[in-house]
């Protein structure tokens, strides 16, 4: 018997023709109508081939011509004539419907209101209709059917994914996309994409596994055999399973009762620690570094053949070969042509670069005359870009010039004005330039070679040490709980190497050996003795416990154990015959192997201070201070007791291989690099040893303190200690150390991480951010005089290294701090240390299908949403990576042009934004009041430098927006004059508020509407001299103080709308409702900036896209809604909308006026000011007044009339009564 093409139901008997029975394995749809119960039948004919009764999709459209026949059925008969579409409703009808249900709301999204020529309203009223009718199970099911089948949607998961967790992933996400751009049917309860696409995604990651699991009992589809879980990883219950020969039994320390016992006469017990009892694990004898499977229970491995042929290349050989050729002899014959030219203006270039540079050079240079004239040129550019009613360039150039003669004369005045005191703290010469210079400069005076060293070391050689230990984790981390277990007590020495397999022990070798390496490293370092790491050596690995709080940076470098401060007396007498005894099972009592009992640690302290001296403290030295009557009973030792494994075990030690790796990793790459940085700057020439009172002075020395880390015996500064530095090189180490450890008080601690979540959550998780760090990126790209042609190969750099890839050039970026640090960092706060490896993902035989899917969906989510497998971290990672392509892009370039490895390193830091700043006026500005300083901060030397040394850059930009801008208004509809004068006075501006360079809303050639797009964002820096869009006046936009989430909270419970510098709307009907007011307000401002996220501003915008119709809403579609908000800002310039906003705008400055005409008149009824006064400053409010109306008159298009010596008092309340007529006639003509 031929099987049917469609076979997607299996039946019990599959030569039953009858109908399905309510008892079939998967009637999913059950049918109560008897009249509808034979809608689905097997063909009668020989061939079994399906028949689906009243589905035709070939008759579904007006035309005969069949733009959707998808599916071919050999054998499909209509019971009926197909009846007209308008007519009727029938199952092909709704079968279509389903299916195309993206393509319909994707032109939903477009602004259209037919699909095919057809009105999708009408379409959808009558689908709900026939759900509604008679057969509406039936409709339903050939519905559904449809959806499911739809190729963008749920059938992806089904057809696509290996396991069931994997089509509950696929599954929730396909699901939400289909919801989110399907057709909205504003009559349902699903009547906004929001609610659609939260819908789409739980039944995505509901149905999509219940399918898979349907179409492979029924044999049409093929799974990996795992259905528990992602088949990566085994569980300690699948090691189970393996033979005997296969796997082995380890036994683990911990198993007897410990006794602290006293040697000697008193031979009685001080301490009893319970024993933990029997444990073991099982482990692999063999580990495989393959992908594993699990067959009928029993889990097998399996590889990709290395050698298996590939038709990707041969495919994409035919268009590669035809663009080479077509643009390669293009690109051979233009080369030809514009040699002669090009060269010559390359060399002009090169020139002019270089002498450019050197005096570039001389601006930023600390003292001289080129900080008055860089100072000078920032403030005439500040004078040019203050607003500017009439645009009056007469007016601009002379507040540039008063700029620049004001940023002189400050620096000037400042060089000869003394700090006051309480700010100069010590330094008696101190100028106030001087010491703004310290506050707000980084690295004021700090020679470039200290920065180099500190990046080096800080962010290079961490990041190389990171790296190390990441990869033995990786290895690790795909062990079972219970071989992770066993590799931990490797490391510790608590059971013998010999015991594990081999495969277990080499990776423990590794370990141990990247940990000897870097022992041998703080050794060198000066960190730990010869002594005390030939005694650690193979034993150190950092322990972690239950419940208590990740390490504090340089914890491994204290003592660990309990430490007690005793006298010598004490010591001979009671601590040094106190051992540790193990109680076998009957009771019989012997020395614990390898633990030394209580130890003498550090060196004795001075009796007068307490403070540590350098005799160090032994048996010996105790026994002889004993007898001491002076020495006896002073505490002037310290006595250490390490940990035995039972007493760890009751403390909650967490024994886990790859965590202690990662863990380990994380505290020696923060320790070694800092104190590799103090090494290194103790080798450089600046810093004296024991320099003459001469040198102190003249070359402003200070002394590095000398004093050991809290419980331990290093020194704080390492080899720095008590040599001398700089003042500046000292001060930029304190801001480092500072930056490093992060506030001491539990208030601002907890602040700082609220704040952090608040800036990853208008960054990072805001994909507007994202397409405008992209965009902008590439423009800086460019401006710095990098190469685009470097870039694929950095993303590919990326790409490869996420497989797990070695990329030569990526590391040796990495190692030089091209990138930053804290890849560990990352890894340990995504890693729970408690639900190590959880087996979420298992079905049960005894439920159904669709039970077994709800179960793994369950799991999916609870792994993959709320551990942040899916979710912000990886926002966030994409957002550094973002940056990351670029600066290693721009590495590469550099090191073609020659440069050297530090230089290279250096100047792509700097030129994708180094936000490591150890200025303390700017750090202390972007942890409160503006938190986004940082990026303006480094962006503005960036173009400065841009300007002076390749403004041909600018130039090119400039041209480019001109261009695009006038074709705009050479194609595009509209009145492009008429409509920059009625827009707002932020959106009428210029690319960095100067008139040389284009709109900054550049408009587009549109023939359907005039529309503009706003390019601020994609221009670095675009809003540094925007001085009229904040709440305080004449600051640009990235110095207006919001305080973050202290501003998004603080403010609106004070009722205040910090964005808009206005009151919260809604507040006066009772102090109750004014709570919830301003409560609504704050959380609204929290919540993330992304697209169908509940609340968001994004998802509010595509809503009214489709839902406002009022006079004063955007005439934008949905699609156009949804580029806004991911940062493609394009608007319809509607001319009325725009002027009644404009006219709105006009009425609230001439309040303003009017509020100040009723000030001036109030203080002259009070006597404050003459009459003479009076007249003068309403003869100034009535030239602003002129200037104001003139200014607007333009824009509304109407006519301003007032007499000449009428009074302004009685002009302006007759002006705002005819800006109010005019803005309700243009609401009537709207």
């Amino acid at each position: 018997m031929a099987e049917s093409k469609f076979n997607i139901f299996k039946f019990d008997d599959a030569r039953e023709k009858k109908e399905i029975k309510p008892g079939s394995k998967f009637n999913l749809f059950k049918f109560e109508d008897k009249k509808i119960k034979n809608e689905f039948k097997t063909s009668p004919n020989s061939d079994e081939k399906l028949q689906l009764k009243n589905l035709d999709l070939r008759n579904t459209l007006d035309s005969g011509d069949n733009k959707f026949d998808i599916f071919k059925f050999d054998n499909v008969e209509s019971s009926k004539p197909h009846s007209d579409l308008k007519s009727e409703f029938d199952l092909g009808h709704a079968f279509y419907l389903g299916l195309t249900d993206t393509l319909r709301g994707t032109k939903q999204l477009a602004g259209s209101e037919t699909f095919f020529g057809e009105n999708m309203r009408a379409q959808q009223e009558r689908l709900n209709k026939a759900l509604q009718g008679e057969g509406g199970g039936l409709v339903a099911a050939a519905y559904f059917g449809g959806a499911i089948l739809d190729p963008l949607t749920w059938l992806i998961p089904v057809t696509r994914a290996k396991t069931l967790y994997q089509m509950a992933k696929t599954g929730f996400i396909a699901g939400g996309l289909a919801g989110a751009f399907g057709y909205v049917d504003d009559q349902s309860a699903f009547d906004t994409r929001l609610k659609q696409a939260g819908a789409g995604a739980i039944g995505g990651a509901i149905f999509s596994p219940a399918i898979g699991k349907a179409l492979q009992v029924a044999g049409a589809r093929k799974l990996t055999k795992s259905f528990e879980r992602d088949a990566t990883k085994l569980t300690d219950e699948d090691i189970a399973k393996l033979p005997a020969d296969q796997r082995k039994k380890i036994f683990l320390a911990g198993k007897e009762d410990i006794v602290k016992k006293k040697i000697g006469k008193d031979k009685k017990p001080i301490e009893k620690i319970k024993g933990a009892g029997e444990r073991y694990e099982d482990v692999r004898l063999s580990i495989p570094k393959f992908k594993v499977e699990i067959v009928n229970g029993i889990p097998r491995v399996f590889s990709k053949d290395p050698n298996k042929a590939t038709n990707k290349n041969f495919i994409l050989r035919g268009p590669r070969e035809f663009f080479k050729s077509i643009l390669g002899s293009y690109a051979e014959v233009a080369q030809k042509v514009t040699k002669p030219i090009v060269k010559p203006v390359e060399a002009a270039k090169a020139a002019y670069t270089k002498k450019a540079s050197e005096v570039y050079g001389q601006l930023v240079k600390p003292g001289g005359f080129g900080p008055n004239v860089g100072t000078g040129l920032a403030g005439g550019l500040y004078g040019f870009s203050m607003p500017e009613e009439e645009g009056n360039m007469t007016t601009k150039f002379g507040r540039a010039a008063v700029g620049f003669m004001m940023g002189m004369g400050g620096v000037a005045v400042g060089r000869r004005v003394k700090a006051p005191k309480i700010l100069a703290k010590g330094e008696d010469d101190l100028s106030m330039t001087g010491y703004l210079a310290k506050m707000f400069v980084d690295g004021y005076k700090v020679p470039s070679k200290v920065k180099d060293l500190e990046t080096l070391n800080l962010s290079g050689f961490k990041n190389k040490i990171e790296m190390q230990f990441l990869k033995i984790y990786q290895e690790a981390n795909q062990l079972t709980t219970g071989e992770r277990k066993v590799l931990y007590n490797i490391l510790e020495g608590d059971i013998k190497a010999n015991v594990a397999p081999k495969d277990l022990a080499n990776i423990a070798k590794k370990a141990r050996d990247q940990i000897t390496k870097i022992t041998n490293m703080y050794i060198q370092a000066g960190l730990i003795t010869q002594e005390t790491a030939l005694r650690n050596l193979q034993r150190y690995l950092k322990r972690t416990y239950g419940g208590k709080p990740i390490a504090a940076i340089g914890s491994e470098l204290r003592a660990r154990g309990i430490l007690e401060d005793i006298t010598p007396k004490e010591w001979v007498e009671r601590y040094s015959k106190v051992k540790a005894f193990k109680v076998d099972d009957v009771g019989k009592k012997s020395k614990l192997e390898g633990h030394k009992g209580w130890e003498l640690f550090g060196n004795v302290r001075k009796v007068e201070t307490y403070a540590e001296s350098t005799e160090k403290a032994t048996p010996a030295l105790m026994r002889k201070y004993a007898k001491d009557p002076k020495l006896a009973n002073k505490p002037i030792i310290t006595a250490r007791w390490e940990y035995t494994k039972q007493e760890r075990l009751g403390m909650g030690e967490i024994e886990d291989g790859a965590f202690a790796i990662l863990e380990t990793g994380r505290l020696m790459s923060e320790t070694l690099p800092l104190y590799k940085f103090y090494a290194d700057l103790a080798a450089q020439p600046f810093t004296k040893s024991q320099p003459t009172a001469l040198e102190i002075k003249n070359e402003n020395l200070v002394r590095v303190p000398i004093g050991v880390r809290d419980g331990t015996i290093q020194q704080r500064y390492g080899k720095l200690a008590g040599k001398h530095v700089p003042q500046e090189i000292f001060d930029n180490i304190t801001q480092i150390n500072k930056i490093r450890q992060g506030p001491d008080k539990p208030f601002f601690k907890a602040y700082r991480k609220l704040n952090q979540f608040w800036k990853a959550s208008k960054t990072a998780w805001n994909p507007t951010v994202h397409v405008n760090n992209i965009i902008s990126n590439l423009v800086l790209l460019d401006l710095v005089d990098g190469s685009y042609k470097y870039l694929p190969g950095a993303v590919k750099a990326f790409v490869d290294k996420s497989k797990g890839k070695s990329v030569k050039m990526l590391d040796e970026a990495g190692e030089l701090g091209v990138f930053g640090s804290g890849y560990v960092a990352r890894e340990l706060d995504a890693l729970d240390p408690s639900k190590i490896n959880p087996s979420i993902y298992q079905v049960s035989k005894d439920k159904t299908v669709a039970e077994n899917a709800t179960l793994i969906s369950k799991g999916f989510f609870e792994d993959v949403i709320l551990k942040n497998k899916l979710g912000a971290q990886k926002l966030s990672d994409w957002y550094g990576t973002e940056d990351s392509i670029f600066r290693l892009a721009l590495y590469i370039d550099r090191r073609q042009k020659g440069f050297s490895k530090v230089d290279a390193a250096r100047d792509a830091r700097k030129s994708f934004i180094d936000y490591n700043i150890t200025a303390p006026g700017i750090n202390a500005l972007r942890n409160l009041p503006t938190p986004f300083l940082a990026y303006t901060y480094r962006v503005i030397p960036i173009l400065a430098e841009t300007a002076i040394v390749r403004p041909w850059k600018y130039v090119k930009y400039a041209t480019l927006g001109y261009m695009l801008n006038n074709l705009g208004e050479l194609l595009g509809k509209g009145d492009a004059e008429a409509e920059r004068a009625a827009m707002t006075r932020e959106k009428q501006g210029r690319v960095f508020g100067l008139p040389i360079l284009p709109h900054r809303n550049i408009k587009l050639p549109s023939k359907d509407a005039s529309t503009y797009i706003d390019i601020t964002r994609f221009v670095p820096g675009g809003d540094i001299f925007d001085l009229n869009s904040g709440t305080i006046p004449l600051v640009p936009q990235p110095l207006q103080m919001n305080f973050g989430i202290a501003g998004d909270v603080l403010f609106p419970m004070l009722g205040f709308d910090l964005f808009r510098g206005d009151k919260i709307k809604g507040q006066g009907i009772s102090e109750f409702d004014d709570l919830a007011v301003r409560a609504k307000f704050g959380l609204k401002r929290l919540i993330p900036n992304f697209p169908f996220v509940p609340g968001s501003y994004s998802t509010e915008r595509i809503a009214r896209a489709r839902d406002d119709k009022s006079t004063l809403a955007r005439n934008e579609t949905e699609l156009l809604a949804l580029l806004n908000t991911v940062g493609v800002k394009i608007e319809e310039a509607d001319i009325g909308r725009l002027r009644t906003i404009k006219g709105m705008e006009y009425r609230r400055r001439l309040k303003g006026i009017q509020d100040q005409i009723r000030n001036v008149y109030s203080k002259f009824r009070k006597g404050s000011i003459d009459q003479e006064k009076r007249d003068k400053q309403l003869s100034e409010l009535d030239d602003k007044f002129k200037t104001l109306s003139n200014t607007y008159s333009k824009a509304l298009n109407m006519e301003i009339n007032y007499q000449e010596g009428a009074e302004i008092s009685e002009i302006v309340p007759r002006i705002v009564g005819a800006v109010k007529k005019q803005t309700e006639k243009l609401f009537d003509k709207n």
